[in-house]
């Protein structure tokens, strides 16, 4: 079998999986040849692929990590608010996980918009148990994170429609009732004897960074569980790698890219590592486009394999990229031009009859090296406006239109980034949100970082997937990993 995105499945190809709605209802079944008509009712209900079989993927198997069964089990006792149930199905989980002999993360989920936080939580579970499985933590462990998994979005479900799935920016008042659904999830649990005050602090405190720039508390890492590092590397990169109606999907490349990208600052390494010992870069039954221009398919990807795959090619010849006679081929990734923000909002801009913006960034580094990465890095998406020093950043914001956003490297030699960011807020009012670059992500930059009220920091060297994503949640007001 092989995933296509539903723009390119045709009619006649026969599903290999069925689809459910958000209430466990077959939408359509498997052994079922496409029509049109299923197609569009497919992409009404949001979906963006399904799993199609035939002669080139026939004998590529994709198990899920758990049965549909008891994946719709938990769809139904997660909207229902069931705690109970839940807790139920949590162990559930942990016992098929630990009965399956391959754990890898290959099937795409298929679900639609309005069953998001539904499968979301379960989704969110699987990864739990997983990371703990690959930290070698006990059953009971397993089970408890898991229950966290399943429980921590009860409060989403009292979070008004038209701010979960707004398609645009939120405002700061929008975003503010969002924030709160982790409190109001764990207010669901507080006073129960049956849930365990470790479960309960996972609930309450998944958003939180271990460089303390989370919330609700603005914890840092020494303070946070290891259920609840857990669970926040499970929440983001399923979040990540989610359609939603204000952002396209992450691969699980660009995904772990991210998660990667954020280690110290959001996320602990060794939680982040141990997921993607099981999430493969390329999944199975995935299309891919080779860098000798040849399309194929995804054969395996377990082991030395993840990084450099068997894939099929389109005559039927199987490929393993890992041999040294195929080193000089390469997968090509996809643009990622789909995620500026400011086509994201092209079609409520058109409806207001205002015109596009293209956002101006300054980037302030004394190495000519790093500008022009960044410059390289997002000049198809941006106005960038490199500058050497913090003296001529002054003098321009002085003489010139502002910039939407200041990338600054903290460590300059004639005026270091924190003095020249607050020369600026001085006279701007703190109105250009500042993100820092540094080389060190130690407590005192942190620190540093949140006395000046920065909107956030990257570490360098660069990792492109989570330079492009902060620009993004600066710019639009809302995150890809809510």
């Amino acid at each position: 079998m092989r995933y296509v995105t539903l723009d390119e499945a045709k009619p006649n190809m026969m599903l290999a999986y069925r689809v459910y709605d958000s209430f466990g209802h077959i939408l359509v079944n498997n052994d079922t040849m496409l029509t049109e008509q299923s197609i569009s009712k497919l992409k009404e209900y949001g979906l963006d692929g399904v799993y199609i079989t035939d002669s080139l993927s026939d004998d590529i198997c994709i198990e899920p990590v758990i049965t549909p069964e008891l994946r719709n089990e938990g769809l139904e006792c997660v909207r229902e608010g069931n705690i109970e149930k839940c807790q139920e199905i949590s162990k559930e989980i942990v016992k098929q996980i630990l009965n399956n002999d391959m754990l890898s993360l290959d099937l795409t989920d298929l679900r639609t918009y309005d069953d998001y936080t539904y499968a979301h939580s379960i989704n969110v579970a699987v990864l739990c148990c997983i990371i703990a499985f690959g930290m070698k933590m006990g059953e009971k462990d397993m089970e408890q994170v898991v229950t966290a998994a399943v429980l921590h979005d009860l409060g989403k479900l009292e979070i008004p429609d038209e701010i979960l799935n707004k398609p645009g920016r939120l405002t700061k008042e929008e975003y503010e009732v969002m924030k709160t659904h982790s409190t109001i999830s764990y207010e669901l649990i507080k006073d129960r004897w049956d849930v365990s005050a470790q479960v309960k602090a996972a609930v309450l405190y998944h958003h939180e960074n271990v460089d303390g720039s989370g919330y609700p508390s603005g914890l840092t890492g020494e303070e946070l569980t290891i259920l609840t590092k857990i669970l926040h590397v499970a929440d983001v990169y399923d979040a990540l790698t989610a359609k939603r109606p204000y952002k396209e999907p992450y691969s699980p490349f660009e995904a772990c890219e991210y998660l990667m990208g954020a280690c110290g600052i959001m996320f602990e390494k060794s939680v982040v590592e141990s997921l993607m010992k099981y999430v493969p870069l390329y999944p199975k039954g995935t299309l891919v486009t080779l860098s000798n221009n040849n399309e194929a398919i995804i054969y395996e990807n377990i082991g030395i394999h993840n990084l450099r795959p068997i894939v099929r090619l389109m005559t039927g010849e199987l490929l393993d990229l890992s041999l040294p006679e195929t080193y000089n081929i390469t997968i090509l990734r996809k643009s990622d031009d789909k995620f500026d923000p400011i086509a994201s909002e092209d079609e409520r801009r058109k409806m207001l009859g205002t015109p596009q913006k293209k956002y101006r960034i300054m980037v302030v580094d004394d190495m000519a090296s790093n500008l022009h990465a960044m410059r390289e890095m997002l000049k198809n998406l941006y106005d960038v406006v490199p500058l050497k020093d913090g003296y001529k950043a002054i003098s321009q914001i002085k003489d010139h239109v502002w910039p939407d956003l200041i990338i600054m490297d903290i460590d300059m030699p004639k005026l270091n980034g924190i003095d020249t960011a607050r020369i600026i807020n001085e006279f701007t009012g703190g109105k250009i949100p500042v993100l820092y670059v540094t080389a060190l992500c130690d407590k005192q930059t942190v620190m540093m970082c949140h006395s000046m009220k920065a909107a956030g920091y990257i570490v360098k060297p660069y990792n492109p997937v989570f330079v492009k994503s902060e620009i993004r949640r600066i710019l639009r007001g809302r995150s890809d990993t809510e």
